[in-house]
């Protein structure tokens, strides 16, 4: 999450120019000084992209799996990552090599559609569309406020929340152009479609005087809000079961205000039918997950654990350790029923994707970008 890292980089050429001497005496003036921070920094953002890389001839990515690296915040080091899950190819910087063009700052999420892929890049304000056999660019949208997530309604319609803005946006995926602000007097994060309602979590408590624990239901045709449940606070992941129920994994709050709990959610009736909590104040579990099959849940919380959907408390047992060395930050569950696990390693080198079995039996690793974020699969 970028809220974690510090603008290293502005920070050292804001030192550079104060500790220089801006009198008129001196042999560079101010204006110099600026001009060269500038050039300096623009080139260091956008030599973070590898050009040694050789740009990628147009082909098809087939049994894709794409990691969204998000890079550090403001150094524009954002980056896409392709793996073939039949053949163990692995190709980094996708987007730059197929595009002659940096993906961004702090790429946040990817959404599979018919015939594109949608990357959302937070600190950027942009959504690209992108061709999901080629990997070429086909249009972007780049004046929103601090884009999270991307949900496809219907077909030519999705919805993106706002980390710092209190309305969704509608876009026409189309031409990808905005159509609306959809009012909802929160932040949202997640989004997630069923019987034509969108359940929207409420994660940060940025712009809203109102706790961040609610999950709110939207009307996809009225487009407006018809409910709301409580939650816990911080809900940072949610996913739908085999009996179409919603589960909702709660954090606590950054500064850990209360304990964890998964909130078990009837899809229709919007009505809370379990809460589980964890024992522990003090942990953060997230990137809560669900097995194709809808019967097996899967969060990380340092380690990664599982449950099934039928069960009535927290699991203390991990199915996979971490171990002192593994940053684990992220996790998803291929359509194979294979488990993918990415470490952020310390958030400035490469990190690691880890390729499990259902059972937690290490299939093969293989390298990612900085800070692999959200992962998503295509046959």
């Amino acid at each position: 999450m970028f809220k974690r890292f510090t603008k290293i980089i502005l920070r050292k050429f804001n030192n550079l120019v104060l500790g220089m001497s801006c009198g008129t005496g001196s042999i560079i003036n101010c204006t110099t000084i600026k001009t060269l921070a500038v050039i300096i920094a623009i080139l260091l953002i956008f030599g973070s992209c590898d050009k040694n890389q050789a740009p990628l001839p147009v082909g098809e990515l087939e049994h894709a799996v794409f990691i969204v690296n998000e890079g550090n915040f403001t150094a524009g080091n954002a980056s896409l990552t392709y793996y073939n899950q039949e053949t163990d190819e692995l190709i980094q910087q996708v987007f730059y090599r197929k595009n002659n063009a940096p993906l961004g700052d702090v790429a946040n999420s990817i959404f599979i559609g018919t015939g594109y892929i949608f990357i959302t890049v937070n600190n950027s304000h942009t959504v690209f569309k992108i061709d999901a056999k080629t990997g070429i660019y086909n249009a972007k949208i780049d004046q929103l406020t601090s884009p999270r997530n991307f949900l496809k309604i219907d077909e030519g319609k999705a919805l993106v929340s706002d980390l710092y803005e209190n309305k969704l946006t509608l876009i026409n995926i189309d031409d990808m152009t905005i159509l609306s602000k959809i009012n909802i007097g929160r932040t949202s994060e997640n989004l997630l479609l069923k019987n034509n309602e969108v359940f929207i979590t409420n994660w940060s408590a940025y712009n809203q005087e109102a706790e961040n624990n609610m999950l709110m239901v939207l009307n996809i045709q009225s487009m407006q809000i018809v409910d709301s449940v409580v939650v816990g606070k911080e809900p940072n992941s949610m996913v739908i079961d085999k009996d179409d129920n919603i589960w909702v994994l709660c954090s606590g709050g950054f500064m850990n205000e209360e304990k964890p709990g998964l909130w078990k959610i009837h899809s229709s009736t919007h009505k809370v039918l379990k809460t589980l909590e964890y024992d522990d104040i003090g942990t953060s579990p997230t990137d809560l997950a669900i097995n194709p099959a809808g019967d097996s849940l899967y969060f990380i919380n340092k380690d990664v654990y599982s449950m099934s959907v039928n069960d009535n408390s927290i699991p203390v047992t991990p199915l996979i350790v971490a171990g002192e060395n593994l940053n684990f930050y992220t996790l998803a569950i291929s359509n194979k029923n294979q488990i993918y696990v990415g470490d952020a390693n310390d958030y400035n080198k490469s990190g690691d994707i880890f390729r499990y079995s259902a059972e937690g039996k290490l299939i093969t690793s293989f390298k990612a970008g900085i800070i692999p974020g959200d992962i998503a699969f295509i046959e």
